[in-house]
């Protein structure tokens, strides 16, 4: 087996690039698993246009919200912009906000249809409620 035989330096090496490997997938893993790690560092597609004119996906699925957003002053489309917050659920919390007023604390978004603790839990983070 003298085609798996390496040198000192060779073998250092290999090891260096093992472990940079492993440390970078690691963080990695760590980014995509907690989203309000580094939001400055969410890298978007381009907003490009295809050649017959169509919008891509992200000009049609607007980039996450950077900010927190008021739930009590925000439009149903700027609500889509929270991560976890789909049309149906942004629109069901305009409308819940119009029909019953302002919302006191972000825990009375568990009212709504479809939002849940957990789902809360996980959307809390973008959200405030002034």
């Amino acid at each position: 087996m003298s085609f798996l035989s390496f040198t000192p330096q060779e073998t250092k090496a290999l090891i260096f690039l093992l472990l940079a490997l492993l440390i970078g997938s690691g963080i990695t893993l760590y980014k995509r698993s907690h989203l309000q790690f580094a939001p400055e560092l969410i890298i978007e597609k381009n907003d490009l246009t295809v050649g017959d004119g169509q919008k891509t996906e992200n000009q049609l699925n607007p980039p996450p919200a950077r900010t927190k957003v008021n739930v009590n002053q925000a439009s149903a489309s700027e609500l889509e912009r929270v991560p976890g917050l789909g049309p149906k659920l942004s629109r069901r919390i305009v409308e819940y906000r119009e029909a019953n007023g302002t919302f006191q604390k972000l825990e009375d978004l568990i009212k709504i249809q479809g939002i849940g603790p957990k789902s809360l839990e996980k959307i809390k983070d973008y959200l405030m409620v002034e």
